[in-house]
């Protein structure tokens, strides 16, 4: 039990302590923030014809753009501009009194200053000029004067000319001129990735079918169909076809198209694929090189490995003897004569179920390297050849008795293919251009150099029933040629 002392003691010490806190306390100052002054409610609304330029204010992009409002500013003078593309800057001094409310509304289309003019010019001349899609009812050359500054969507038409499509600037104070060279479709037109729909420039095999549309080959997207409108692509994305490189087409009489690949064949119907290749039919090899039919509805197929007979149910191979079977095209004399070309062995003779050989050096024509076989009107076949160990590229004529060489080019020139109509016209794609035959064998070359043609390298050609020659090339895309009257 504590002593009466110590309690007050004890009491005496708490009191002390408790005076020496509240004395240290009221030593303390007390600190506080001035009151701000209310902020500036000076305001400039701009609203400028036309709207949409960027507001500057004393050389500082505000971010806002016309209409809109600078708002908070102090009594002063302002340096305000107004910026758009092509157009001139507008300044504008803005004297603000203190919370003023300031309304500024600038007409830039009363500013002669502000327009501009373009200068149209086509080779050749003549031109009808659409504006926006607007016919000017105008023809090149023509200066078109005092437009507002901006982009503007210009189209020259020219008959036997391809339209021409542009964007023309148009900027204040300034004339812009534009001259332009019309491509001339009087005799060809071209179709490439970046001129249309067209969905590769390296094409390979063409044929026609009996509505005249287009099938075209590629060597990387597949199978192209052109109604002469719109270009369809047909390959391993949207499709059963089995490859996108497409060596040969044919079309058999219920209008299916055959597509050999090397993958198989694919055979469309219109609107499926059937798809044939070592798993599910009689092929030993799937690189297919060559289809024909025959007048018994055989479909005779040529490949890397041998020569194959499919009748609709079963497959029959038939092997040259010396096992060099390499086929590259095939055409059909008759049911039991075949011509065939091959890839480094020359010209064999499929007839009566035996094969025989025209030997290079017994006939004398120009390679081993066949690519192409057809006949003409009078029943004689033409060769195509392309060079090798053994010779160069060329044509020959085979009259049933001897062949007749056309050496056509250089020596390195690859004769590609051989198309020939019903005038007796032979149409011969190359590696050095595009060259025609006449009935009497009289020839032509198309090249760069003298045509429009948009490559030199050409791989084949058919003649639809208008009588225009549609070319397919490699790295020119589809070319579409109306031969002279």
């Amino acid at each position: 039990m504590l002593s009466s002392n110590k309690l007050i003691f004890k009491n005496s010490f708490s009191v002390f302590f408790c005076l020496l806190i509240v004395v240290l306390g009221c030593d303390k100052e007390v600190s506080r923030t001035p009151v701000e002054p209310p902020p500036p409610q000076g305001f400039i609304y701009i609203n400028s014809i036309p709207d949409g330029f960027t507001i500057f204010q004393n050389g500082r992009n505000t971010g806002r753009i016309t209409p809109d409002s600078i708002s908070y500013i102090e009594a002063g003078n302002y340096e305000i501009i107004l910026k758009k593309k092509y157009f001139n800057d507008t300044l504008l001094i803005v004297t603000i009194d203190e919370n003023e409310k300031f309304n500024l509304n600038v007409d830039l289309l009363s500013n002669p200053s502000m327009y501009g003019d373009l200068f149209l010019q086509t080779q050749p001349e003549g031109a009808e000029i659409i504006l926006n899609d607007s016919s000017l009812n105008k023809n090149s050359p023509l200066t078109l004067e005092d437009f507002l500054p901006g982009e503007y969507g210009i189209k020259f038409r020219l008959f036997n000319h391809r339209e021409l499509e542009i964007t023309a600037i148009v900027q204040s104070s300034l004339l812009n001129s534009y001259f332009e060279e019309l491509r001339d479709t009087s005799a060809w037109v071209d179709f490439q990735v970046f001129n249309s729909d067209i969905q590769s420039n390296s094409l390979t095999a063409i044929t026609v079918d009996d509505i005249e549309k287009k099938w075209i080959g590629t060597l990387d997207a597949g199978l192209i169909n052109y109604d002469e409108q719109n270009f369809v692509s047909y390959n391993t994305n949207n499709s059963s076809i089995p490859a996108n490189r497409i060596n040969c087409i044919s079309i058999d009489n219920q209008n299916n198209i055959w597509v050999g690949t090397d993958l198989g064949i694919g055979v469309f119907n219109g609107s499926s694929w059937t798809v044939y290749n070592r798993n599910n039919s009689g092929l030993t090899s799937e690189l297919i090189n060559s289809i024909k039919f025959d007048n018994s509805g055989n479909v005779w197929i040529g490949t890397a490995s041998n020569l194959v007979k499919f009748d609709g149910a079963s497959w029959t191979l038939y092997n040259e003897p010396s096992g060099k079977d390499w086929i590259n095209d095939i055409y059909i004399e008759n049911d039991n004569k075949l011509w065939l070309g091959t890839r480094a062995d020359g010209i064999r003779l499929f007839e009566n179920q035996a094969f025989d050989s025209l030997i290079i050096f017994d006939y004398g024509y120009p390679s081993n390297t066949i690519s192409s076989i057809e006949a003409d009107n009078f029943n004689n076949i033409w060769f195509c050849f392309l060079p090798d160990t053994a010779g160069r590229g060329g044509v020959s004529r085979w009259d049933g008795t001897a062949f007749l060489n056309f050496l056509l080019g250089t020596f390195d020139n690859n004769v590609n293919n051989i198309s020939i109509d019903g005038q007796d016209n032979k149409w011969i794609s190359t590696t050095e251009g595009f060259i025609y035959f006449d009935s009497q064998n009289n020839s032509t070359v198309f090249n760069t150099l003298n045509s429009l043609v948009t490559t030199d390298n050409i791989r084949a050609s058919v003649r639809d029933q208008n009588g225009i020659i549609w070319v397919t090339t490699i790295g020119g895309g589809l070319n579409k040629y109306k031969p002279p009257n």
